[in-house]
């Protein structure tokens, strides 16, 4: 294992920033096992100095040497505009399809490299042939990007969109499953579910989703915004359709950069969401779906950045991680009477997500207090099954600032 690092890491050598050589050094070239390793790894991040961020599900910070990755690249893209000097890109952006589709258990020919997560699953809302009266199934804790979109669409071509309800917090991945077994019809022609939930933090089991889609003839397509770069990903293995996510939450990469994976028996099955120059070379894999015009390409190489890093941690490792930290944070939540925990504390049932209420206290005043008095950075919800704050740890936090993030809820902010 160390070998073939050490491997990776002398083939990106020749194109890393001095800081990404400086991290490699200070971890002696071997990945992170101590907390005091963890905490080298925190340092990578230009966090603010007394900020306890727990906001991963909306935004991460990029790590340094992504940071210096693409400011190297932005200064050549506008210092040399021509032609000729924007030739690499087309082999960069190649590397980067090769590097997600290793990342996600996938081949390169299925991954398209898109905007975001929205854009990924309107690409699928949009491009899928769809009659008067066929139903796409949802769940009430979808992404609005993802509902608001199938409604959309149902209202223009006249489709039927039946939601499936959410257990807050889940009991079990049977009821789960069940959740969305019960609501599938004849009619239904697709599923669009998410991996983890950004409400509650809910994990579906996705395997044996896919079997029950695959029973009925029905196309499944996943929100992987919270999974990506959070959790250990084989698509091929879980057997869905299709699959979004974006670089700016737990990947740690750029904003405005994401990827849409399809499964190469159903991208003929698929429209493009827009076609300009390009098209013409007439793309039969998932790359159809990515000619977009002019891409800020430097946000591209920053992007295959942040896969090199999480490539350098491991993902196992990472994803490792982000379960003792969670399940320390939640275990202190919960051991708070005042708290009441919406998220399961099963790691099968759950993700990165934590969400919680403190009793007499107003979710809104909590979440202000939280940041104006503590600099710790979350987010809410204010109402509805799923109200309460939302932590959402990674691993450039601490397990120092789980504690405290816990801790500072026994003297009730705003009480």
């Amino acid at each position: 294992m160390f070998s073939e690092r050490r491997k990776f890491l002398q083939a990106l050598a020749g194109g890393l920033p001095a800081s990404w050589l400086a991290f490699q050094n200070k971890l002696a070239g071997a990945p992170p096992t101590s907390e005091d390793d963890w905490k080298t790894v925190k340092r990578q991040f230009p966090l603010a100095d007394g900020l306890t961020y727990l906001n991963a599900a909306n935004v991460c910070p990029a790590s340094r040497p992504v940071l210096d990755r693409h400011f190297e690249y932005l200064r050549d893209f506008h210092a040399d505009p021509s032609f000729q000097n924007r030739e690499k890109y087309d082999k960069l952006q190649e590397s980067l399809r090769r590097k997600l589709a290793r990342l996600l258990g996938a081949d390169p020919a299925e991954i398209a490299i898109v905007r975001n997560t929205s854009e990924g699953s309107n690409i699928i809302v949009q491009g899928l042939d769809l009659k008067e009266g066929d139903e796409i199934l949802i769940t009430s804790h979808n992404h609005p990007s993802s509902n608001h979109s199938w409604k959309v669409r149902a209202k223009r071509d006249r489709l039927v969109v039946r939601e499936a309800s959410v257990p807050v917090p889940a009991r079990s991945q049977q009821q789960l499953i069940d959740s969305l077994a019960s609501k599938i019809t004849r009619k239904t022609r697709v599923l669009a579910v998410t991996h983890v939930t950004n409400t509650t933090g809910n994990k579906y089991p996705l395997e044996e989703i896919a079997q029950i889609a695959q029973k009925h003839g029905i196309w499944l397509h996943v929100d992987g915004a919270q999974s990506l770069g959070a959790l250990e990903v084989n698509l091929h293995k879980i057997g869905c359709d299709s699959y979004a996510g974006s670089a700016h939450k737990w990947l740690m990469g750029p904003l405005e950069n994401g990827v849409l994976y399809v499964r190469k028996e159903k991208l003929d099955r698929l429209w493009p969401l827009i076609v300009t120059a390009g098209w013409e070379q007439n793309p039969q894999d998932a790359r159809k779906l990515e000619v977009f015009g002019q891409r800020d390409n430097p946000r591209l190489v920053a992007f295959e950045a942040a896969v090199d890093f999480l490539n350098f941690l491991g993902m196992a490792r990472v994803e490792a991680r982000l379960r003792t930290l969670v399940t320390h944070l939640k275990q202190k939540l919960a051991a708070n009477p005042a708290v009441v925990l919406r998220s399961s504390m099963d790691w099968d049932l759950s993700g990165g997500v934590v969400k919680f209420t403190v009793r007499g206290v107003p979710t809104d005043q909590l979440y202000q207090e939280l940041y104006a008095k503590h600099r710790i950075a979350s987010a809410r919800t204010l109402s509805g099954e799923a109200e309460g704050i939302r932590y959402s740890p990674h691993i450039y936090n601490t397990l120092e600032e789980m504690d405290y993030a816990a801790d500072v809820l026994r003297s009730r902010p705003g009480a």
